[in-house]
């Protein structure tokens, strides 16, 4: 008897065991029948055999042209599989649809079965694997492209694999926040208290999801894989199918086992304090990664990671601008044109500056290394910029006023 295997499961772990070999055996019955019909004459004969060659016409079940290259019948196929693969789409003709379009396009991906094909139609290929060894014509990967087409679902899955529930270390997830950090501790750095909700580890059950006097956790009825089978009849053979089991809805564990604290997961939300080492020099949008204080891993596994993206808070002081400070400063009208000197306050200290005799209104001034450490170089620094500003007397008195005349006579 001739066997076809169809190889297994197109999605959601169903496994396909289809048999043709009432197809081959009705084929070469309906062909030894010809030959030996004497009644019939040659003619006869000769219009089963071509019948027989034409058979399906896999470029119509597929919608391209009779001269379409790889890539077209690649994405006719895609778009089909989208459409009328069974886990998709529950409609009667659907499996049967779906096995016809996979046929021709084991076919007509592969040059040398396509090549038969083109001269002898599907005679030319029968007795072949239907359908298609998924890994075998053309470099085409059918596995590849239903992943492609249904993403993840086969990535997990596979062709020929059981996808088993997850009961093994978790990795916990990372976790993202924005923090506000005063601005102090952005512009030197420093260690700061953040509070964060995330997955704790649950102390019921240690992390395992599982009832620590629990002697048994498997499911009794699909012994800890989470999915059971069912086998159908269909017009061409039989066909196994995965789904998930109804008793512990594909967890794999017995419910009686179940921690009742966490739920099985293993962890619980909690809130936590997170000590944050803060570098020098961040500003607005850095981005700091904490290792191990996302969320907790299950089942012994590794926890996840902390992104805190930085939020400076404002100074009613100081105005940053990367890693300079600006301020301003006022001086009276008589230290503008005699000169003084004068105190600054910087991001770290008090600071005395010289302000030059005849120093016009919003002059800038420097105050060089005393600005914002540079990220990543601590030990280099901005500069700090003061503006002054001139105040001019709006009340004088009557003698200021003569003085004032006077030296404006002499000026």
């Amino acid at each position: 008897g001739a066997r076809a295997a169809l190889g297994d499961a197109f999605g959601g772990g169903a496994r396909w065991v289809l048999t043709a070999c009432a197809a081959a055996f009705a084929g070469a019955a309906t062909a030894a029948s010809a030959r030996r019909g004497s009644g019939h004459g040659r003619g006869a004969q000769r219009a089963l055999v071509a019948r027989r060659a034409q058979g399906e016409d896999f470029y119509s079940v597929l919608g391209v042209r009779r001269t379409a290259g790889e890539r077209e019948i690649k994405d006719a196929f895609r778009k089909l599989a989208r459409k009328w693969h069974p886990d998709v789409n529950k409609e009667s003709g659907a499996q049967a649809k779906f096995q016809k379009i996979a046929r021709a396009y084991e076919v007509l991906a592969d040059p040398q079965k396509r090549r038969r094909y083109d001269q002898f139609g599907e005679a030319g290929v029968e007795g072949l694997p239907y359908p298609p060894n998924t890994s075998s014509f053309s470099g085409q990967n059918l596995e590849d492209i239903l992943g492609e087409v249904f993403g993840s679902v086969f990535n997990n899955i596979g062709f020929g694999g059981r996808r088993r529930a997850p009961r093994g270390p978790q990795k916990g997830q990372d976790l993202s926040c924005e923090v506000e950090f005063p601005f102090n501790v952005a512009c030197f750095g420093g260690e700061w208290p953040v509070q964060v909700k995330r997955a704790e580890v649950c102390k019921s059950c240690d992390g395992q999801g599982t009832k620590k006097t629990a002697e048994n956790t498997n499911c009794w009825k699909c012994k800890g894989t989470g999915y059971t089978a069912v086998v159908m009849p269909t017009p061409v053979g039989t066909m196994q199918t995965e789904q998930p089991c109804n008793i512990c809805n594909g967890s794999g564990v017995d419910p009686s086992a179940v921690c009742q604290d966490c739920r099985g997961k293993g962890t619980k939300p909690e809130s936590a304090e997170v000590s944050v080492k803060v570098p020098a020099g961040c500003t607005n949008g850095n981005q700091l990664r904490v290792r191990g204080e996302g969320d907790k891993g299950a089942r012994g596994g590794p926890p996840g990671d902390l992104y805190i993206t930085v939020k400076v808070a404002p100074s009613q002081e100081f105005h940053r601008e990367g890693y300079d400070i600006h301020t301003e400063s006022t001086i009276g009208v008589c230290d503008a044109m005699l000169g003084t000197t004068i105190k600054v306050r910087t991001i770290d200290g008090t600071a005395e500056i010289k302000v030059p005799a005849g120093t016009q209104p919003e002059t800038k001034m420097r105050i060089r290394d005393r600005g914002v450490p540079k990220l990543g170089k601590p030990s280099e620094r901005g500069d700090h910029f003061i503006r002054v500003k001139v105040q001019v007397p709006t009340r004088l008195s009557t003698e200021q006023t003569k003085l004032a005349e006077q030296l404006r006579s002499k000026l």
